[in-house]
């Protein structure tokens, strides 16, 4: 038996934990006429501390996503304006910091009782807050041209 692996040059024997190249002598080629590989487990133990870290670490990266193309270099960047005196600054570090707040806590809810069938972060990722149902400012759009001036959206 044989398991796909990252590589799709490279199989993966299950009997023998061995690693055969697309061009080795070893390629059962033979045997992927008649049979499919199994399909290349996860890098993680379901419900692990390893599948939760992964997680939080997908979520993170959504959150920082975010916060980009708001234009804040991290989510620590944008939440360093919580006290701003720039009202929109302050707004957006407070809808962030409620934002990120609220992920956190939903995803120590998920580990402490995990819902049937959720595996995936796409699966994880619908469960949480979403970061429109948060209070953030309109964006400025900061002038283009000569006599343009920045405006609210």
């Amino acid at each position: 038996m044989y398991e796909l692996t990252s590589n799709p040059d490279i199989l993966k024997c299950t009997q023998t934990g061995a690693f055969i190249p697309r061009d080795s002598y070893l390629w059962p080629a033979e045997w992927l006429e008649a049979n499919t590989p199994a399909p290349m487990p996860p890098p993680y133990v379901l419900h692990s501390p390893e599948h939760y870290q992964a997680i939080r670490a997908a979520a993170w990266d959504w959150m920082t996503a975010w916060v980009k193309e708001r234009r804040y270099d991290t989510i620590e960047t944008c939440c360093s304006y919580f006290n701003s005196s720039v009202p929109r600054y302050r707004d957006e570090a407070r809808a962030m910091v409620a934002w990120r707040d609220a992920v956190n806590q939903e995803l120590e809810a998920l580990v402490v009782a995990a819902p049937s069938g959720i595996e995936t972060w796409v699966q994880v990722r619908a469960l949480l807050p979403q970061p429109e149902n948060f209070n953030w400012p309109g964006e400025v759009s900061l002038p283009l041209g000569t006599g343009e001036s920045a405006v609210l959206e």
